[in-house]
C-alpha cells in the first residue's frame, strides 16, 4: 500500500519541469525529463552512485509544517492569509485533496484531480459555500506535454470572491525561514518559479473546462514560509508571477516541440528507458553540478573533449568554437589558421597584459 501510494506521488511532473529547465539544450536531460526517466537510476545503471537528492530530514520538515498549516481544516494557514490581506475576514473551508501518504483525503491523484475540476466549477455557481483554500489542487495539462501525463499538484489555492467572479491566488509552500529582507534569494526565486509553473497550469485548466470568463486567476500569488526557529507560518503576499508564469508558458511550448523530435523508445521496459538517457546526446554547463546526478560523468567528457563549459560559461562565451586544448596550442605559440583564432589569441594577449602576465 505504501510503495502504491509513492508510486502516485511520483507522478506529479512539477520536477520533471523544473528539471528540464536547467537544461534545455540537453537531449539526455529532456528524454529524462519527458518519460519520466530519474538520472540517479541512470547513474546507477553505468554503475556511478547518485550524488543529488532531498535529505530525509528536510523532506520529514517539510511534511511537519504542511500538517500544522492544514490541520483543523487549516485555521492557522487562513488566519494568516487573513491577516496578509489575501483573504477577507471571516473565510473559512479547507477542501484537502492532497493524497493521503501527504496527510490528505485522496487515495490517487485521479480522484484529486477530478474533485479539484468539481470544486472549480462549483465555486463558479456558489462562491459563498466554496472552502477558502484548496490543498493539493491537482490539475493536469492539455497537450500531452510529458510522457505519458503531464499532472502538477498545487500547494494551496486561496478562493476568494471578486467584483463579479471568484479570485484564484495560487501560493507555493516552503520550510525556508522567512529573514525579512535577509531570506536567500535563489530560494526564493526557486519558489516563485514553481509558483509561476502552477498559475500557467491553472489557466490551462480553467481554458479546458471553459471557466476563463467565470473565475479570475490572479498574476499575484503569495509564499508561505516559515517563521524562523518555529513551525507558524509567515507570509509573502503580493508576489507578481507575471514573468514566472510567462517562462512557464515558454518552457511548456519548447518542452512540447523537444519531446516531438526526441528518438522512440522501442519499449517501456526500464532496461530500454535507461539505454535512451545514456545514448542521447550530451550538453554539459555548469549549472548541472547543481541539480543533475549525471553531472560528474558529463564533467569528465567535457573535460576530455576540451569544452569550455568545464570552466564556467563565461568560459564558453569567450572561446566561442574553439576547443580549451586548441586555446592552449596557441598559448604555446601555434599559429592561428583562422580569423576566429587570431581573434581569440588577441583577445588572449589583452587579457594577459592587464593583469600583468605579459
Amino acid at each position: 500500500m505504501v510503495k502504491r501510494q509513492k508510486d502516485e506521488a511520483r507522478r506529479d511532473t512539477r520536477r520533471r519541469f523544473e528539471q528540464w529547465v536547467q537544461n534545455p539544450r540537453c537531449e539526455a536531460n529532456t528524454v529524462s525529463a519527458v518519460h519520466g526517466i530519474q538520472m540517479a537510476a541512470v547513474v546507477k545503471h553505468e554503475g556511478g552512485r547518485p550524488t543529488m537528492g532531498q535529505s530525509q530530514f528536510a523532506i520529514a520538515r517539510g511534511h511537519q509544517f504542511e500538517r500544522t498549516l492544514f490541520k483543523r481544516d487549516a485555521t492557522v494557514l487562513i488566519n494568516a492569509l487573513i491577516k496578509s490581506g489575501i483573504l477577507p475576514t471571516g473565510s473559512s473551508g479547507l477542501a484537502d485533496y492532497r493524497l493521503r501518504i501527504h496527510g490528505g483525503r485522496c487515495k490517487t491523484l485521479d480522484e484529486a484531480r477530478t474533485q479539484t475540476a468539481s470544486l472549480l466549477k462549483s465555486a463558479v455557481e456558489n462562491i459563498a459555500r466554496t472552502p477558502a483554500v484548496i490543498a493539493g489542487a491537482t490539475v493536469s495539462i492539455p497537450g500531452g506535454v510529458m510522457l505519458p501525463e503531464a499532472l502538477l499538484v498545487i500547494d494551496a489555492i486561496a478562493i476568494r470572491p471578486g467584483a463579479d467572479k471568484p479570485e484564484l491566488i495560487v501560493g507555493e509552500i516552503k520550510t525556508y525561514p522567512d529573514r525579512g529582507g535577509h531570506t536567500d534569494t535563489r530560494q526564493l526565486s526557486t519558489a516563485r518559479a514553481q509558483a509561476g509553473v502552477y498559475v500557467h497550469a491553472l489557466q490551462l485548466v480553467v481554458k479546458d473546462l471553459e471557466l476563463t470568463e467565470a473565475v479570475a486567476i490572479q498574476q499575484k500569488g503569495f509564499l508561505v514560509l516559515s517563521r524562523p526557529g518555529s513551525n507558524q507560518p509567515s507570509i509573502r503576499a503580493g508576489e507578481d508571477l507575471h514573468y514566472q508564469t510567462e517562462r512557464a508558458r515558454t518552457g511548456f511550448q519548447l518542452l512540447r516541440d523537444a519531446a516531438e523530435k526526441l528518438p522512440q523508445i522501442k519499449d517501456q521496459s526500464a532496461e530500454s528507458s535507461l539505454e535512451a538517457v545514456c545514448k542521447a546526446e550530451v550538453f554539459y554547463q555548469e549549472t548541472c553540478l547543481s541539480f543533475c546526478d549525471r553531472a560528474s560523468v558529463c564533467r569528465q567528457r567535457s573535460t576530455e573533449n576540451g569544452e569550455g563549459s568545464v570552466l564556467g560559461n563565461d568560459m564558453v562565451r569567450f572561446l566561442g568554437a574553439t576547443s580549451l586544448h586548441r586555446a592552449v596550442q596557441l598559448l604555446d605559440g601555434a599559429t592561428p589558421t583562422s580569423e576566429t583564432e587570431r581573434d581569440l589569441l588577441r583577445r588572449i594577449t589583452d587579457a594577459r597584459q592587464r593583469i600583468g602576465l605579459s
